[in-house]
């Protein structure tokens, strides 16, 4: 099945588990539910990302076009692009902008290897980082900001980091180095940024952490919520290893979450999350397994074949699998 592209890379995105998720409710629907939003139910999101699952369900007709959905995430400069990208006329501008920054980039190219500290300053990228950094620095002042200048440098920072992480430091900054590019065409991306504001028609797009976002004011019965934290802390030997997950979202959040998504499951919403199927204790199995014996609501686990092999350091390559997680009421 064909999905609508996100304009963002994101590593760990879920373009894959999005062809998965497809083909799991459409084949065999877990908890013999009906997954799509129809009459009277909204979609949630959020750990929102790239949008890659919001845009592959609303491609494929499993969100409704004239459906309401409500997309969040904590950080400013993804939710903030979002609204820019959402909104037709601020979209112009910022396709001219991007057209503006990729033909500049192309023309400036990368900051050579082993160049000194004086010579990275001066390349494109970095002083796009800096800009992106005194603008995070500020956050009280943040939404005085011009949208437009903001969206293009998330989007431009975005396409030209290495791999399109997005990583902060302890004090907020984000710290990725330049990738390794040679005149990069997808800064600007026309079509797919037109093809996504197509998509964000009825959506509500919003600052907020998870907790409020899960909220019984917001999420109602009948709706369907996707979840996608930052993923377990992979447990080998006696070592953590936590590339894949957020500082301060640890194994106490990760059952706090799946307590939440039980309780909201029970009460008649349908819950979709994805995680690493992880060994040690506690593994993602038992966390949600517990949560929805507690809450009194349904679940099923399902493996699915997106393994990722990443790498940690004192074990080399390390190839994790993934499971989607379903909930819903008795």
């Amino acid at each position: 099945m064909a999905s609508a592209r996100p304009f963002l890379k994101w590593a760990g995105g879920k373009h894959r588990i999005v062809s998965e998720l497809l083909k799991i409710i459409d084949d065999d629907p877990p908890l013999r539910c009906q997954w799509k939003v129809g009459a009277g139910s909204r979609y949630h999101e959020p750990f929102l990302g790239s949008g890659a699952m919001f845009f592959g369900l609303k491609s494929n007709g499993i969100i409704a076009t004239n459906h309401q959905s409500y997309l969040s995430d904590v950080n400013p400069a993804l939710i903030n692009a979002l609204q820019v990208v959402s909104e037709e006329e601020q979209l112009d501008d910022l396709v001219k902008v991007l057209r503006n920054l990729q033909e500049d980039y192309g023309n400036r190219g990368t900051v050579r290897k082993h160049a000194t500290q004086e010579e990275r300053n001066a390349g494109m990228y970095y002083e796009m980082r800096a800009r992106m950094n005194t603008l995070l620095a500020d956050t009280k002042n943040i939404e005085k900001h011009n949208p437009v200048d903001f969206a293009a440098l998330m989007i431009f920072l975005n396409k030209t980091c290495f791999n399109g992480l997005w990583r902060v430091n302890s004090e907020g900054l984000f710290n990725v180095p330049e990738g390794d590019y040679v005149k990069p065409r997808n800064i600007c991306q026309e079509g797919i940024l037109r093809e996504c504001q197509r998509l964000l028609n009825r959506t509500k797009i919003e600052s907020l952490g998870w907790k409020q976002a899960m909220s019984r004011k917001r999420v109602k019965e009948g709706d369907l919520v996707y979840l996608d934290p930052p993923y377990m802390p992979l447990k080998i030997g006696d070592n953590v290893f936590t590339s894949y997950f957020t500082k301060g979202f640890d194994f106490g959040d990760q059952r706090e979450l799946a307590q939440v998504a039980a309780s909201a499951a029970a009460k008649g919403v349908r819950v979709v999350a994805s995680n690493h199927d992880t060994k040690g204790e506690p593994t993602v199995r038992e966390i949600y397994n517990n949560a929805a014996t507690d809450k009194g609501c349904k679940i099923e686990i399902i493996p699915i074949q997106v393994g990722r092999n990443i790498s940690c350091k004192g074990h080399g390559r390390v190839k994790v699998n993934e499971v989607l997680i379903f909930m819903g009421p008795e």
